[in-house]
């Protein structure tokens, strides 16, 4: 017993970390604006993994989704003079990740996942619905969510899996709250007929 007393007294002691006060995502992109760079890598580290899951929901396809993550981590160089501080950082990174999924579909165009289109064509109707029914729930779910036209696939991912408000939705868009209200409203409603079809 006194043995390993005095050899727990000669072992050093740590206290356990403290909890380090971490600047403000608004804080660190004003320095990297400021062009102190390596200010980005702590906003890396915090966004890149929602990105990736925000633009995962939207492309339904991992590599693309982390093209899509580098793109807006190059605009957020590219673009970090036009980054106001008063302005949250998170509606900006989004915005810049919306551009760039936008950007990404224009130079590669892709079939619309328009459902009257779908409805109307019964082949897609057909095939979409086999594809659906195959699945599992969660697989389902993707599914039908990729069937949605991008704008109402990307309210309903910035809203229900992002965790944004409406009032933030609405500066992004370019409307009020009330307005991202009824747009997510309606893309929820198409998001059910596709899903329980």
């Amino acid at each position: 017993m006194v043995k390993s007393a005095v050899l727990l007294a000669t072992l050093p002691y740590h206290l356990p970390p403290q909890p380090v006060h971490s600047p403000s995502d608004e804080t660190l992109m004003a320095q990297v604006r400021d062009n102190d760079l390596d200010q980005l890598t702590p906003l890396f580290e915090r966004y890149q993994g929602p990105l990736f899951g925000f633009l995962l929901r939207l492309t339904n396809d991992r590599d693309t989704a982390q093209d899509l993550v580098q793109n807006v981590f190059l605009r957020i160089l590219k673009y970090r003079a036009s980054y106001q501080p008063t302005q949250p950082f998170r509606a900006w990174v989004y915005q810049l990740a919306r551009h760039v999924h936008a950007d990404h579909w224009q130079r590669q165009p892709v079939p619309a996942g328009d459902l009257e289109t779908a409805e109307r064509t019964p082949t897609l109707r057909q095939a979409a619905l086999a594809g659906v029914a195959a699945a599992t729930d969660h697989q389902h779910l993707q599914e039908a969510l990729a069937l949605l036209p991008v704008a109402q696939r990307e309210i309903l991912v910035l809203h229900r899996f992002q965790g944004f408000d409406y009032a933030e939705i609405g500066a992004m868009l370019g409307c009020s709250e009330g307005n991202a209200r009824v747009k997510a409203h309606r893309a929820l409603e198409a998001l059910r007929k596709i899903y329980f079809s």
